[in-house]
């Protein structure tokens, strides 16, 4: 009777195995409903202006164009963490990295609206670009964002577990090594997309291909300013996501409001290029790791200080941050740790959740130094087996 409860070790057909190998799955930019229109975003070709202006009148004048909307149409900022509500759905005032939206249009066929985005005039004063960590330090006008910690430091965390420095005054020998882990990004199958449409009872339901379909409910009420119970949002099928699906978008946000606009369905899919610039990608960290041991290996302390590249938005950075120093003491008895990271804004596209976001950087660095430092010790290193 044991054996025939027993699962561990036996292969086990997926639930939705047979729909996906059938092509019966229905992904978000499957959804085709009558009357519906296509969207397409306007974005930016500077990675830090001032918008000065936007017209919109040639692309509303061209045939097909049902509906052009700016920032003045979404006034209210958005973000996934309560600390970090620094994003509008379309630039209002200034953009913050290349590919930030300003606009979107909306009309009867995709080709369209890919042809009326060139009808629109904008008028961009350049500012500043702050292209890396440092830079960002050193530059405290201008500024990304208006709020943080100061100049372009969006957050710093700073944590003490005893007193470090007797735990290297304790070591037979101390080490300093510093490490860079470079950014990247998800690239899953599908690209982002979603469909609006708003029933006749003036209820909002959004499909889309969005890991937190709570989270993004959550914003949608915000940003339209509608009731929480008149909004649906349905978590399509993803071809793919890990993490970087986990944000609310802006281009859900610009459908969900065409589609209260103009009263039909309203459909976005992002080329792969525009997947790029939503990004969400796992954060560039540079470390710097001084650790005391004994002569047998025993860690006595160690203090790591990591610098984060954020990119131009907070999205789940405050909590990236956190972790890129809070997990290094899970793996190894470290007695005495000092923690101190800083995450800065950069004009690049906005970094975030990308699997165990803020963790495989910092223990990286740590898994390389304590091999380097057993070897000088004498003793094998752990990853030798």
């Amino acid at each position: 009777m044991a054996n025939e409860l027993n699962i561990i070790g036996k292969p086990r057909r997926r639930v939705d195995a047979r729909a996906k190998v059938t092509g019966q799955t229905t992904f978000a930019d499957d959804i085709v409903l009558p009357r519906m229109a296509y969207c397409k975003l306007l974005r930016s070709p500077h990675p830090h202006a001032r918008i000065r202006s936007i017209s919109t009148a040639r692309a509303l004048a061209s045939p097909g164009v049902y509906l052009v909307l700016t920032g003045k149409d979404l006034p209210i900022e958005y973000g996934i963490m309560p600390v970090s509500q620094d994003e509008h759905a379309l630039c209002r005032d200034r953009v913050r990295f290349v590919g930030d939206p300003v606009a979107a249009v909306v009309a009867r066929e995709e080709l369209t609206a890919i042809r009326a985005l060139d009808l629109i005039d904008v008028d961009y004063e350049p500012l500043t670009t702050i292209s890396d960590p440092q830079q960002a330090l050193s530059i405290s006008e201008p500024r990304i964002h208006g709020y943080g910690a100061g100049g372009n430091i969006h957050k710093c965390i700073s944590l003490e577990f005893g007193e470090v420095e007797t735990g290297f005054a304790k070591a037979d020998h101390v080490f300093e090594n510093l490490f860079f882990y470079e950014g990247s990004t998800h690239l899953p199958l599908e690209e982002h997309a979603a469909v609006a449409a708003v029933d006749p009872d003036g209820k909002l339901t959004l499909w889309s291909s969005t890991q937190t379909p709570h989270y993004l409910h959550r914003v949608l009420a915000r940003v339209l300013q509608l009731p929480a119970a008149h909004i649906r949002v349905v978590a399509t099928p993803s071809g793919g996501g890990f993490g970087g699906k986990s944000d609310p978008f802006n281009h859900e946000i610009a459908v969900a409001r065409a589609a209260m606009i103009l009263g039909r369905p309203v459909k976005i899919c992002l080329t792969r290029e525009e997947v790029f610039y939503c990004h969400r990608g796992r954060h560039p960290v540079l470390m710097k790791f001084k650790t005391g041991v004994k002569d047998d290996g025993t860690i006595t302390a160690m203090h790591l200080q990591t610098l984060i590249d954020g990119g131009a938005y907070g999205s789940y950075g405050a909590a990236s941050t956190f972790y890129t120093g809070a997990l290094q003491t899970t793996t190894y008895h470290i007695p005495r740790f000092f923690f101190q990271a800083c995450r800065v804004f950069t004009n690049k596209p906005p970094c975030g959740p990308k699997r165990g976001h803020g963790t495989p950087q910092p223990r990286f660095g740590q898994e390389i130094q304590l091999d380097r430092l057993r070897k000088l010790c004498g003793l094998t290193p752990w990853s030798s087996g």
